[in-house]
């Protein structure tokens, strides 16, 4: 074989990145504009949908929330008026 095939490439370990434990209403959520990941804050109590904007690029979002509890989930989408 030739030296490209030969040859050892060392590599560092990764070091694993230690992320604050969020909240249980605490959602980490992509920007339908800007890509940027957000963590929000939904209250317990919030069902259905609200506008609230990104804080990186300031455009809108649609905020719906579903389930209760520990199962709750949150699905962010444009609110532009492209949805």
């Amino acid at each position: 074989m030739g030296k490209e095939h030969d040859r050892i490439t060392r590599r560092r370990p990764i070091e694993p990145i230690n992320l604050p434990e969020m909240d249980a209403d605490d959602f980490l959520v992509t920007c339908p504009f800007c890509g940027e990941q957000v963590e929000i804050y939904v209250e317990p109590d919030v069902k259905g949908s609200f506008v609230q904007d990104c804080e990186v690029c300031c455009n809108p979002w649609r905020v719906r929330v579903s389930g209760r509890g520990d199962d709750r989930t949150v699905d962010v989408t444009r609110a532009d008026g492209s949805e």
